[in-house]
């Protein structure tokens, strides 16, 4: 079994206050690393930004920003404001989905002109300061469109390669096509990693069953649906309800130290919600009900309900 368990960035989810929620009570040292939500390649940071990535903020967990754009100029200007910060390495993001960010050609809407993308690739590593790894789709529209993608991947000294082995027209539907994952394994020759729908020890057993010779993989929404299941992968029970309540209430505290206005406390808490309710019985009771409170007191009932 891999050793080597990353947590995937989930866009307005795991932010500093997520991660060190899930280190404190189910990370424990068994996430290697944890990637940031993606950061827009450009000339200067948010304060939201640099709160995120800031030390002491992240000071339990090995961190990796990850990037979105699609100009090489601009990457290297953040990559050089990450190396003022610390940073040793850098993601770049090449598989974001999401119909306004492929409609920008950003994320996974770069795929679609390969020798584009390896003019950037080639000017990025040239000039980076930073070790650069890459999270990819396998392509728009058909799953064809990989061979050219592999051939570009493999010409360069990546740090490693992150593969959802979706098409960005996928989304998160269907299952992920596992002969185009198979294939980079036969392409390219720098680490590669496995990332799309582990949410179970089982699915966790087929993939590295399926493919022994990796020796990392990335999870996303199993983590955020059962934030137990690395510790299941390693042989520990479930988590109980009083671990999940833990951990509720380190994301709750770490909310209420960052957000100003409750609203916003409750607005983050419920986005998570979404996720989370799928490791109680009654989910759509309780997602039901927290959708609907208003404010942090009504919130804070609800909870106790859900935890009771």
């Amino acid at each position: 079994m891999s050793n080597t368990i990353y947590m995937a960035p989930m866009e307005g989810l795991t932010d500093f206050t997520y991660r060190n929620a899930y280190e404190k009570t189910f990370g424990k040292g068994r996430i290697t690393k944890y990637f940031t939500p993606f950061i827009p390649a450009a000339k200067k940071m948010s304060k939201k930004i640099k709160r995120d990535l800031a030390a002491e903020n992240n000071d339990q967990i090995r961190l990796v920003p990850q990037l979105i754009g699609n100009r090489a100029d601009e990457f290297l200007m953040m990559i050089r404001q990450l190396e003022e910060l610390g940073f040793t390495s850098v993601n770049l993001n090449f598989g974001c989905p999401s119909g306004t960010v492929v409609s920008k050609r950003k994320g996974a809407g770069f795929l679609e002109e390969p020798e584009e993308l390896e003019n950037l690739l080639e000017e990025v590593l040239e000039n980076s300061p930073l070790a650069v790894s890459v999270k990819t789709r396998v392509g728009i529209k058909d799953p064809d469109e990989w061979e050219a993608l592999c051939d570009v991947y493999a010409k360069f000294s990546l740090e490693e390669l992150i593969i959802h082995p979706r098409l960005q027209n996928d989304y998160y539907s269907g299952t992920p096509r596992m002969e185009t994952f198979a294939r980079a394994l036969e392409q390219i020759h720098i680490p590669l990693c496995y990332n799309g729908d582990i949410c179970s020890v089982e699915d966790y057993k087929k993939v590295t069953a399926a493919f022994p010779a990796i020796d990392r993989i990335m999870i996303g929404r199993g983590l955020l649906e059962n934030p137990g299941l690395v510790g299941e992968i390693k042989g520990n029970p479930p988590a109980d309800k009083a671990r999940l309540r833990a951990f509720h209430d380190e994301i709750l505290e770490g909310c209420l130290d960052t957000f100003r206005a409750e609203k916003d406390v409750v607005f983050h808490l419920k986005e998570i919600w979404f996720y989370l309710t799928k490791s109680f019985p009654d989910r759509e009771k309780y997602l039901k009900l927290i959708r609907k409170c208003q404010s942090l007191p009504e919130y804070k009932l609800i909870v106790q309900q859900i935890f009771s």
